[in-house]
This record gives structure tokens, sequence and C-alpha cells, in this order.
């Protein structure tokens, strides 16, 4: 019997040359069917500490809006339990194909790129992008062109979306300060070793609300060759599992967008504007 009949939390860092036996390693993972986890009565689930996202709190319970959603999803699948396993951002999916744990609730963007490598189910919701800088911004930074045309150096957590969109907006390497985590990122700017960092406009003003010198710049929608890049964020399955990613999205289409689901994440920060538009396929399509 378990003995937390919730989750266990476990804190599993996973450092970057790690990360890559754990790909290797994932070739030999089995996968999971929605049989095995009804029978187990539990799921494992990584995910980053990011609020509002998905984080621990000071009593070790994990929440935010993506394990909430999936709890939700889960015991209506008849899975009662979500084990979270704390894991730096860009070990994430290579801890998921390394069967370190059957999901990432993390409330990941669904990415092409991220595509070739797991599924995701259809995303939960929508959000910009924005800055954490210091307060005042004194170098009035506010997008990733400003950062360019400044030669200003920005800070980001490897392998978030940010990043990528910051090449496509021409940001040369040498401005980008990449570090493991949110606090390496925001340690970063008030040390003044970046003038700015950058996240969803969500974990930006979190992040700004918790630290009396900082603040969140104006948010953005990023644009590139006439598209909009509004991140929106999803579950993540290794590519075997499209059962469960199946079931899961069976369930989000009846939940998402409800008046219960409005409620339940309001208090991370989320509204009706949050909703997403697009489909799985269509983001791993790029459209």
């Amino acid at each position: 019997m378990r003995k937390n009949p919730k989750f266990i939390l476990r804190r599993a860092l996973l450092t970057l040359a790690g990360a890559c036996a754990l790909l290797g390693a994932g070739a030999a993972s089995a996968g999971v069917t929605l049989e095995q986890l009804r029978e187990q009565g539990f799921i494992r689930v990584g995910f980053a500490n990011e609020a509002p996202f998905a984080y621990a709190t000071s009593s070790g319970q994990l929440t935010g809006e993506s394990p909430e959603v999936f709890r939700h999803i889960m015991n209506k699948l008849g899975v009662k339990s979500v084990d979270g396993v704390l894991t730096e951002w860009g070990a994430l999916i290579p801890g998921l194909r390394a069967g370190r744990f059957d999901a990432i609730v993390a409330s990941m963007y669904i990415t092409p790129a991220r595509c070739k490598r797991v599924i995701f189910a259809d995303p939960t919701y929508g959000v910009g992008t924005a800055m954490v800088v210091k307060k005042g911004n004194p170098e009035g930074i506010n997008t990733y062109e400003d950062a360019i045309g400044n030669d200003a150096k920005i800070a980001f957590v490897a392998g978030v979306a940010e990043v990528e969109q910051a090449r496509m907006a021409g940001m040369k390497r040498g401005q980008q300060v990449l570090v493991p985590d949110f606090a390496a990122a925001v340690a970063n700017v008030k040390s003044g070793r970046a003038a700015a960092a950058a996240f969803t406009s969500l974990t930006a003003q979190d992040l700004a609300n918790k630290d009396e010198e900082l603040e969140r710049a104006q948010p953005f929608d990023f644009e590139h060759d006439g598209k909009t890049y509004r991140g929106e964020g999803a579950f993540a399955f290794r590519p075997e599992d499209t059962g469960l990613r199946d079931a899961v999205n069976a369930e989000l289409k009846k939940f998402i967008g409800t008046p219960e689901h409005l409620a339940m994440v309001k208090e991370f920060g989320f509204d009706s504007s949050n909703l997403p538009e697009r489909t799985a396929e269509q983001h791993c399509a790029g459209e």
C-alpha cells in the first residue's frame, strides 16, 4: 500500500550531461497504458517548479494550472493520484523518454521541434511573453528587439521556447545567458549580468511580485514573418503512449473553457483570455 495516497514529491534535479544519457535510455523505455495506471492507482509526472504553471508549495504539494487540470482529468479517467518529480526544465523531455515519469505536466509550449520527440495533448491555455527587469526598467527592455538594439544580455532558462523566439528575432548567441532554472534567471538580472530575463507573461508577473527590486516589463506577443507566436501549453507523453494521450484529449475537450475549468485556474491568474486557440496538431504542423 502506498504511504501517501495523494502523491510523493521527489526531487530529481538532472544535469545536462546526464540528460544525454537519459535520452539514449529513452529508446528502451516501455510505454504505459491507462489500464496500468488505473491498476497501480497513480501516475508520475515531471514538472520544473515554475509558478503559476506547475510548482511545489512550501508544504510540498504539487499545484499550479497544469497539475490541477491534469489531476481533474486523471480523476475522470480513474487514476486517483498524481506524483510529482521535480526536474530541471531542459531535462523534462529526456526524463520522460527515459521512463522517469509518464507525463510532463509543466504547461510546456507545443512546438514543431518538441513534437518530434514527444506527443502532446491539446493545449490547456495560451499566453504571451514578458521580460523581468529591475525596478523602473532602466535599460528600457520590453521586447527582444529592444535587447538586440541595445546589445543587452537577456537571461533564459535552458530549453524554453523563448530561446528560439529570441534567435528568430535575430538575437546573437552571445547576448543569451542560458541558466538551469527560473531562480538563476532572476539572479542574473538582479546582479546586472543580464538586463532582463524572458518568461511567459504570467511567470514574469509572479516572479516580479515576489521581489521589490524587480518588475514585469510590458507583455508582448512575439511576431515573426507575419506570424504571431502566442505560446500554448499542454501535457506531453512518450510517442508510444497514444492511447493515454487520446483519452486525456477526450476529457480535455469536455472540460477546457467550462465554468468549472475557469474557476479552477482563476487563482493562478488565468481567465477566458487565456483559453487556447489551436490544437496540438496545428502547433506541431507549425500553423
